[in-house]
């Protein structure tokens, strides 16, 4: 088996590629964050989805806008995490149809399609994630209702979650014998409109010795994972992955695509940083099979 087909190294983030990015930049602008491309056509060929990573420091004082206002044709979500060990230390804003709305890590935005946004990272330092549910998104630049905005504010500040540290038993095959803290960033309890699941595990000095927490299990839709660590370049983290009957170790930063179908199972054995998981399901266990 090849295993290179499920797990490919990010790589940084640059305008080109086979799949040409277009982007809704503002002209002449030096972006403030770093790109990281975890998961798109060329990575992931038979992977219906895109993940890149934001990644901030050393931002200055007051951080221009960079985006224009826009709206895609597919959801879209945002996952801020902060580098201090609660997740938090990073903050951005979202402006939803002209209205300004601030986000403060740890926390996820839902960017429903057809929403008209733009939105920035203000202060601190982490990263954002960027997820969009189709990989062939597109986006049209759009002036903004800002009518809209005020009269609809209560509900696009909705779109902002903050997730919830919970058990990692609520979900089948898994047990609580996994290291660090489960943060459910979405699904059908935080935002069901989204129909999305996604969860963090941020772990702290894992070590060689961590036991086995998750048993081999497959889902009845592709599903995702993307690792980073606390290291130079997202690097740091260490996890083991069994994908049919192949083990291999592989070190953040990754992007990972399970195909449905696909028995698997995984351990993080060493290090610290995040690891994500995305499934397109109000909630995990609807998806397994």
């Amino acid at each position: 088996m090849n295993i290179e087909k499920y797990i490919v190294r990010a790589r940084p983030g640059v305008v080109g590629g086979k799949f040409e990015e277009k982007r809704p930049l503002r002209e002449r602008i030096d972006l403030p964050v770093k790109r990281h491309i975890f998961i798109n056509r060329d990575s992931h060929p038979d992977a219906d989805i895109y993940v890149a990573i934001h990644e901030a420091k050393d931002l200055p004082a007051s951080v221009p806008d960079y985006q224009v206002p826009h709206f895609h044709n597919t959801d879209e979500f945002y996952y801020f995490i902060g580098n201090n060990p609660d997740l938090t230390g990073l903050e951005g804003q979202i402006i939803f149809e002209g209205k300004v709305h601030r986000i403060v890590s740890p926390a996820c935005v839902y960017i429903p399609t057809g929403a008209v946004h733009e939105y920035k990272v203000t202060r601190g330092a982490g990263t954002v994630t960027v997820l969009f549910r189709n990989r062939g998104y597109t986006h049209e630049d759009k002036q903004p209702d800002v009518e809209k905005g005020n009269r609809e504010a209560a509900k696009f500040a909705s779109y902002i979650i903050k997730p919830d540290a919970r058990s990692t038993a609520e979900i089948k095959y898994h047990t609580d014998a996994a290291p660090g803290v489960r943060y459910v960033f979405v699904d059908g309890k935080l935002k069901p409109e989204a129909g999305f699941y996604t969860v963090v595990r941020s772990v702290t000095n894992v070590q060689p010795t961590q036991a086995n927490y998750v048993d081999k299990h497959t889902h009845n839709c592709d599903t995702q994972h993307i690792a980073i660590g606390t290291g130079p370049e997202l690097t740091g983290l260490k996890i083991e992955f069994v994908i049919r009957d192949e083990k291999v170790i592989v070190e953040s930063p990754v992007g990972v695509n399970i195909p449905a179908g696909t028995p698997h199972c995984q351990r993080i054995i060493e290090g610290s940083g995040h690891f994500f998981n995305f499934v397109p399901k109000l909630n995990y266990n609807d998806s397994l099979v």
